[in-house]
């Protein structure tokens, strides 16, 4: 017998957020975009805030917890769940955050109305990824731990299957697959 499973879309702009300020948008122009991805009604998801963008709203001199809150209101009026990127031990940041500090961003996160934390470690180490499966738990977020994917010969689908085994040993929600460098392979 077989199961029907939901597949939701999630409208990503990685490298809008990651242009190091060239072209990354400013609050205003977000509330004005906003609408428009509501318009379009295909996404179920949109990734909405993480570690550049807030990084270079802060370049830009405003206030990354008022874009968040400002992207993601119209977003999540429209019943489309908004999703974060994090970093692992890193949490948004470049550099490893402390925990306390860590589980505090998820309810601060949570609170401007992201529903969805994405946590990837680049190494794929689930230990790196437990506390933000717990944390964004706790915050009454979705957890979706990433698998950081690419081409090698250790890279195995038995490889990817035990870091998935661990990660839903912690609990996450959902798993999503993250191909940083272009590289992976079906």
């Amino acid at each position: 017998m077989s199961k029907n499973k939901e597949i939701k879309f999630c409208l990503l702009y990685r490298d809008m957020w990651q242009s190091s300020g060239k072209y990354v948008p400013m609050v205003h122009q977000l509330k004005q975009f906003a609408p428009l991805v509501v318009e379009m009604g295909c996404f179920d998801r949109v990734e909405t805030n993480g570690g550049a963008f807030e990084q270079v709203n802060l370049l830009f001199g405003e206030n990354p917890n008022v874009a968040v809150r400002e992207w993601t209101k119209p977003l999540r009026a429209a019943g489309i769940q908004t999703q974060m990127l994090e970093r692992g031990l890193n949490g948004i940041r470049m550099f490893p955050v402390p925990s306390d500090v860590r589980r505090l961003m998820f309810k601060v996160k949570k609170a401007q109305g992201v529903d969805i934390a994405r946590s990837f470690c680049g190494l794929n180490d689930p230990r790196n990824l437990e506390l933000s499966v717990k944390y964004a738990k706790e915050a009454g977020m979705i957890s979706q731990a990433a698998l950081s994917i690419t081409h090698s010969p250790i890279h195995t689908a038995d490889y990817y299957l035990s870091v998935v085994d661990e990660l839903v040993k912690f609990g996450t929600d959902e798993i999503a697959l993250k191909d940083m460098a272009g590289v992976g392979r079906p």
